[in-house]
């Protein structure tokens, strides 16, 4: 059960990409960033120009220009990249597709299922991009993928 759209996991990989480049006064590019994290140029295109628009990140045109960040990633949470990708929706829809489904009207999983966002929403608002940045990092994590070498 994937509870993040495609968009945001993208979002999320290229705002953290842009950080750690703007924490080393670098501006980014659409080509490196789709380069670097392995996504499809025109959709991380279009994923970024929505997240300038909606204020998340910031660029400049032309030479020397490029996206990052115009306000410290300690004060972008990751709920609210999701927030403004995909709205709360993900937060509040029944597990089972009800429509009508609530405390007074549980589905059979509500309850575990509301458990499990609680504790989703609780990480998603205490974790900052500067968080994920940090962990990047310490060689611990990663947002791009392994790529195996060949052995001759």
């Amino acid at each position: 059960m994937s509870l993040l759209s495609k968009t945001t996991e993208y979002a999320l990989r290229a705002i953290v990409y842009v950080a750690m480049q703007d924490a080393l006064g670098l501006k980014v590019g659409i080509k490196e960033i789709a380069r670097e994290l392995e996504l499809p140029v025109h959709f991380i295109g279009k994923i970024l120009q929505d997240l300038v628009r909606k204020g998340l990140i910031a660029s400049v045109k032309g030479p020397g220009g490029g996206f990052f960040l115009h306000r410290p990633a300690s004060d972008i949470s990751i709920l609210e990249v999701i927030n403004t990708i995909d709205g709360m929706e993900a937060f509040r829809k029944c597990g089972m597709g009800m429509k009508q489904c609530s405390d007074l009207h549980p589905c059979p999983l509500h309850h575990e299922i509301k458990a499990y966002r609680v504790q989703l929403l609780k990480v998603f608002e205490s974790k900052t991009i500067q968080t994920l940045v940090d962990g990047i990092n310490t060689g611990k994590y990663f947002i791009t993928n392994l790529h195996e070498e060949t052995q001759l």
